[in-house]
């Protein structure tokens, strides 16, 4: 199991009121669902999937700057000192 740390931004930060938390595991899926299970009660539903056992497809979710879409979705590889970063797309002109 990987130590890594996952970074809340805008919203997230918002609603949790911290920064960032520290987590062990092993793919993006098992952080998350201890994320969602410790916090949940302060998240927004609409932060959440149907289900509300994974966020939302729209929501960010990036593995040391990289996309987990681009990667391998949930089941991406986690690695200690990795740094995760929750964020909900943002966009402006």
């Amino acid at each position: 199991m990987a130590k890594v740390n996952l970074n809340l931004l805008n919203i997230f930060y918002l609603q949790i009121k911290e920064k960032s938390i520290e987590y062990n595991g092993s793919t993006i899926e098992e952080v998350i669902s201890k994320f969602i299970k410790d916090h949940s009660h302060k998240l927004d539903v609409q932060l959440l999937n149907k289900s509300k056992k994974k966020l939302d497809k729209q929501i960010l979710i990036l593995v040391n700057g990289r996309n987990i879409k681009y990667l391998n979705n949930y089941k991406t590889a986690l690695k200690d000192g990795d740094n995760i970063h929750l964020s909900v797309p943002l966009a402006g002109g």
